[in-house]
């Protein structure tokens, strides 16, 4: 296929020096779901979609599901039988603009794979992706976890909270994570979801409002940080794995490049500093919740 790359990750890698990696890299990237690739979507219970709402906010969201409820339909779709219900908020982007970014991660094999694309609901709430970029990435800084059984449907949202400033239990949460997620958009408004790990202790929170976290090294190719450089607008996602809550951060995002500040994060090359503008709390229950096995052995040690 042609350059992967949009000007905001090519702006990006130039300034990390980095074009080489990332032309090598960007090899991978495939415009088809090849059948790898679809035996491991097939198998998989957990998947990450990121989406842009009616107000240009975006969002990162969680979809869960027994093994089978991702299904590939051909080398360009998929399926996804998913309860709209778990993320009315979702729902309702997915109507206003149809750019979807997906992340199918499985932490108990510390294996990852984006699709990115567009999406649509049927009327019987199956989300309907038709992919356009397709690729792995590396297995560092993911936190080792037991994949769930279901013996019952999952469970929906129990209480939704919606608040603009983080609360003094949400800020602690946030600083004892290792694991959280990261939905940005490129300026065409292209949509990108990934993961992002390391020892707890590695994201930092400087107020009710405020997030700083390290971007430690990795494929080279920038696809988040080239959308934040492009966009700044971003959305997080920190999952309780022990009780199954999640929450929801939108706000925007921008790159620290100065070298003083990233010396205050061990293993860091660069910075991101997140300011928010709305979060949401849910309680989703069994189908997030996974047990902790062991951290990764490429954390930097902080």
């Amino acid at each position: 296929m042609a350059n992967p790359y949009h000007d905001g990750e090519l702006a990006v890698q130039r300034m990390a020096g980095a074009e080489i990696v990332a032309q090598q890299n960007g090899r991978s990237i495939r415009a088809s779901i090849v059948p790898g690739a679809a035996a491991f979507l097939g198998t998989q219970t957990l998947l990450i979609a990121a989406v842009g709402d009616v107000g240009g906010r975006i969002w990162a969201s969680c979809l869960t599901g027994p093994p089978g409820f991702i299904a590939v339909q051909g080398d360009k779709r998929l399926s996804v039988a998913w309860e709209p219900a778990q993320d009315p908020l979702l729902a309702a982007s997915l109507a206003a603009n149809p750019h979807i970014g997906l992340l199918a991660i499985d932490l108990g094999k510390r294996f990852r794979l984006r699709i990115n694309g567009t999406g649509t609901l049927a009327p019987d709430g199956t989300l309907d992706v038709a992919a356009e970029q397709v690729y792995g990435n590396c297995p560092k800084y993911i936190q080792q976890r037991t994949a769930p059984s279901f013996p019952d449907a999952d469970s929906l949202p129990a209480r939704w909270t919606r608040t603009s400033r983080l609360s003094e239990g949400q800020r602690q949460w946030i600083a004892r994570a290792d694991t959280f997620f990261i939905g940005s958009r490129s300026a065409d408004g292209k949509m990108d979801a990934s993961h992002r790990g390391g020892s707890p202790g590695f994201v930092r929170v400087v107020d009710e409002r405020t997030i700083v976290f390290p971007d430690y090294f990795g494929n080279s190719m920038f696809n988040t940080l080239g959308n934040i450089h492009s966009h700044p607008g971003t959305g997080l996602l920190f999952i309780d794995f022990d009780s199954g809550d999640a929450l929801q951060l939108t706000g925007r995002s921008r790159i620290i490049w100065d070298e003083e500040q990233i010396a205050a994060f061990p293993g860091a090359e660069r910075l991101v500093r997140f300011e928010l503008a709305e979060a949401l709390h849910a309680q989703r229950g069994p189908g997030i919740r996974r047990a902790f096995v062991s951290y990764s052995p490429v954390n930097p040690s902080l």
